[in-house]
């Protein structure tokens, strides 16, 4: 991603944060944007920026550049069918659908804690920090769940059928349902559908299963079109999108999500 320096008098330096001022304080911006004729461009983010990928047939766990989503490291899963994966750039939540787990990983990819899933099929999960989105496929639910053991807060009927990618932070959620074929955001309150779009796989190739991000980005992924995208938040367009890194092994990304 294109960035701003600033001159210090002897160098280009990388700016790696920007205040606005609001009211009474300073408070960091999140982006920044260009319109470049027809859409908003984003050329600068501060660099806790992350996007982690999780592949179901490979059963690896990634860690992806938020330029060209592009691999830069990887380990194997917990277990073997890993489908849910989000968090922040220190904090991994991840779930799997044979496991039957949802669990927190370190940033080195390591098992820190789990627990049995609400459901019998954890297909998505993200948040951040102090927040646990999560979607059960047989449950046909969405949930928030404690960070400390991964208890039920509180739990609502999912917008469709197959609800398969949850992820956000505490200001926003979005959501994916491979049925439907729809992205959506939804209420942080009650889990009500605040809007939704066609996913992007496209008529033929079209199996949305992963879905994360923040107020700002949305990260998502696609089984079917073994694609992985960086969305608009304002319509669910795709800004760019690419394979995944498991494409030559087997292109099943099934989990993504970050900030």
């Amino acid at each position: 991603m294109p960035g701003i320096k600033i001159w210090d008098g002897s160098q280009w330096r990388d700016v790696k944060y920007i205040y606005y001022r609001e009211l009474l304080s300073w408070k960091p911006a999140r982006a920044a944007y260009y319109w470049d004729g027809s859409k908003w461009v984003k050329f600068w983010a501060p660099s806790n920026e992350v996007v982690w990928l999780c592949d179901r047939t490979a059963q690896t766990v990634y860690e992806l550049s938020i330029d060209d989503l592009s691999a830069i490291r990887s380990a194997a899963s917990p277990y073997n069918s890993p489908t849910g994966i989000g968090g922040t750039r220190d904090t991994i939540w991840h779930c799997d659908i044979l496991d039957d787990k949802i669990y927190k990983l370190s940033t080195s990819f390591s098992v820190i804690n789990s627990a049995d899933s609400p459901g019998i099929q954890p297909t998505g999960i993200g948040g951040d920090d102090n927040t646990i989105w999560h979607c059960d496929m047989d449950a046909c639910k969405v949930y928030e769940l404690s960070k400390t053991n991964f208890s039920v807060i509180r739990s609502a009927n999912s917008p469709s059928a197959s609800p398969t990618g949850i992820g956000g932070d505490a200001n926003v959620i979005w959501h994916c349902d491979s049925g439907a074929k729809k992205l959506y955001e939804l209420s942080k309150s009650d889990f009500s559908v605040i809007r939704s779009a066609d996913s992007p796989g496209g008529l033929l190739f079209n199996a949305p299963w992963g879905i994360g991000g923040d107020y700002n980005t949305i990260w998502h992924s696609d089984v079917d079109a073994k694609e992985v995208y960086e969305l608009s938040v304002v319509d669910f367009s795709t800004i760019k999108h690419t394979d995944p890194p498991a494409g030559a092994i087997s292109g099943d990304p099934t989990g993504i999500g970050g900030k």
